[in-house]
């Protein structure tokens, strides 16, 4: 089995966006999906969708809030595994781009 570490970055608008792509041939674990509002003055918001290869959609946040100057971590505690094919989109509320998302997963490959 091999591991490839991968990072993606993403300046989120208010038009979904991917910001992965599960395209190892094997899995993915998403151990982090960070969202920061680098708008110091106004909060915005984050929808974030899991987008299954096979089977249909997921959402992970809707319209979830990110205040002025913060963070928020939607993988969190829980980890997010996609299988191959899978996507994850990021839609803002703001067309601004105030949002800045960074997400780090482990490629597994048999």
């Amino acid at each position: 089995m091999a591991e490839a570490y991968k990072n993606a970055y993403l300046d989120v608008t208010s038009s979904a966006q991917t910001i992965y792509t599960n395209s190892s041939g094997g899995a993915s674990i998403v151990y982090t999906l960070r969202i920061t509002n680098v708008d110091g003055s106004t909060s915005d918001t984050i929808t974030a969708d899991v987008i299954d290869g096979t089977s249909g959609n997921s959402r992970i946040a809707y319209q979830m809030t990110v205040p002025a100057g913060t963070s928020i971590d939607l993988a969190g505690q829980s980890k997010i595994n996609l299988e191959n094919g899978d996507k994850i989109y990021l839609t803002g509320g703001a067309a601004s781009g105030d949002l800045e998302a960074f997400l780090s997963c482990v490629e597994i490959t048999t």
